[in-house]
């Protein structure tokens, strides 16, 4: 735990039930000797609510935009001032992705405030190719050295957004939990979209707990892991529902569970520190 980095922790307030609020999650993780935690919402920025956790708790607290329809979808004014307000990270959509919307049962907990006169997002034209409105966010994201990442989009969206980030200059570029069950990427599909100029696969905890519909059997995500290499992935939580526990319970407890299966401490330090701390630029 001593200097790790979750990059993926929903906090309170939200519009779902959250354990724990901004400052309590970075007084949490301090407490714990962890490095630093990035906050997410699928419906509003949390940049600007990561400087107040900041500053309250003496700690260094990173937010970011994910471009749901309540931020206007793929919308590079709020990208723009997301940034601006010092976020590191732009999701691409997330509940409002089309393939998540159409199968809602996906996680029935976010389901819950995705209502049927919600139109699914998609990062690509009926003619296949990758929306005009990307290249105007790429741009924003490579001049703030911040992070594209994938969001909830399928993997053919994934990998032809990746492609066309890359190819424009966007140097951090984040897999968003490619094993989960709604994602749904094999491990040639992971090495492909890495090939395609992706820098890291995240991996999250989430993804093999009641809070998906179809977890992940544990064994699964560590293959995972082991198949595609360290060098090239993230751990992270994904915590924050009030079932689970604290998020940095939770990343003691997927440290464990990987030591456990047999990845190397070396390895695992790679993971919740060394390449986060790579993908934050801290």
């Amino acid at each position: 735990m001593e200097g790790s980095i979750d990059i993926h922790i929903h906090s309170a307030p939200d519009v779902y039930p959250r354990l724990l609020n901004d400052v309590e999650l970075a007084l949490s993780a301090k407490e714990n000797g962890m490095r630093s935690i990035l906050i997410k919402n699928h419906y509003f920025e949390t940049a600007s609510r990561a400087q107040i956790a900041t500053d309250t708790a003496d700690f260094p607290v990173f937010g970011g935009i994910a471009l749901n329809l309540t931020n206007g979808g793929l919308n590079r004014h709020a990208v723009k001032m997301a940034l601006k307000m010092g976020g590191k990270q732009v999701w691409m959509p997330t509940v409002h992705a089309d393939d998540f919307v159409k199968n809602k049962s996906h996680a029935a907990n976010l389901a819950t405030e995705i209502g049927a006169d919600v139109q699914g997002l998609t990062l690509i034209n009926e003619d296949g190719a990758l929306k005009d409105e990307l290249y105007e966010i790429f741009e924003l994201i490579k001049e703030a050295d911040a992070i594209f990442a994938t969001g909830h989009v399928t993997k053919e969206e994934a990998k032809i957004a990746v492609r066309e980030a890359a190819k424009r200059g966007v140097k951090k570029i984040i897999v968003t939990h490619p094993a989960a069950t709604f994602v749904h990427c094999s491990v040639d599909d992971m090495k492909e979209i890495l090939d395609l100029g992706a820098t890291f696969l995240e991996h999250t905890w989430n993804d093999v707990t009641r809070q998906v519909s179809h977890p992940l059997p544990i064994h699964v995500l560590f293959d995972v892991i082991k198949s595609v290499g360290a060098a090239h992935c993230i751990m992270s939580t994904d915590a924050g529902q009030w079932l689970s526990p604290p998020a940095a319970q939770q990343m003691g407890i997927y440290i464990k569970e990987a030591l456990k299966s047999g990845i190397s401490p070396e390895d695992i330090r790679m993971m919740v520190s060394e390449n986060p701390a790579k993908i934050l630029g801290i």
